[in-house]
């Protein structure tokens, strides 16, 4: 399953409150072996871990918060009005989007990332499905997928328009800034659909495919708020 963890993500949520002033950054890897608390891995030879070495295996400590997230493959024909889902996409010249990757979460992860939002690179957005129509009778047709989102702020784009853009943030108050809008998004034939579920440590099987969002902690130890584990897909 390509991708399956940049999403998450915006995926997955922070957790601790000992970490380190730096940014977040996700690495897709192998997973070599974990005894409960540390993390072994192997990063896939396109993956960039902050000061190691090409290819140099590194190891990741969980928190007690740690989210996990499963990650298996889906179909678009699953996706519903009312589903929350999202997508990995590329934005046209007109402002048209087009899926690379499409994200149907499980209900008890509603709400995760929501809005239109920049992450490693490409543009995400998650949302409650408000429409979905497939161009054809095979689920690999594709078709166009509509979410609704909420995000953090509108942002001018001359001639009187404007975009809801940002995170969507959840304050106890109501924010002047608060926006909201509906992102119609291309789905072509063949986009991989990733099917998002919560789990647990019991994931972590060795030789696993996992994302992992990691951070330093005070103590220069990278810490994972948050893991996406692929699911092996059996051969036919």
């Amino acid at each position: 399953m390509k991708s399956a963890l940049v999403f998450l993500l915006g995926c997955v949520a922070a957790a601790a409150p000992s970490f380190a002033a730096e940014p977040a950054v996700r690495v897709k890897a192998r997973l070599i072996a974990f005894d409960g608390q540390v993390l072994n891995l192997e990063p896939l030879k396109d993956q960039v871990v902050p000061g190691q070495k090409a290819g140099e295996s590194f190891t990741v400590s969980v928190l007690p918060a740690t989210r996990y997230v499963g990650s298996d493959r889906g179909t678009f024909s699953a996706i519903k009005p009312g589903d929350y889902a999202g997508a990995a996409v590329t934005e046209g010249r007109g402002g048209g989007l087009k899926a690379q990757n499409v994200y149907l979460y499980a209900e008890a992860l509603r709400g995760t990332g929501e809005g239109r939002f920049s992450d490693s690179g490409r543009l995400i957005v998650n949302g409650a499905v408000s429409g979905v129509q497939s161009s054809g009778a095979d689920d690999k047709q594709g078709g166009t997928l509509t979410l609704h989102y909420r995000g953090a702020l509108l942002t001018g784009l001359g001639r009187g328009r404007t975009l809801c853009e940002g995170r969507a943030s959840p304050p106890a108050y109501a924010s002047a800034l608060a926006c909201a809008a509906d992102a119609a998004i291309a789905v072509p034939p063949g986009t991989p659909v990733s099917a998002l579920t919560v789990g647990d440590k019991s994931l972590l099987v060795p030789g696993s495919l996992v994302t992992v969002t990691m951070t330093r902690s005070i103590d220069d130890k990278n810490v994972t708020p948050g893991i996406i584990v692929e699911k092996p897909q059996s051969v036919p």
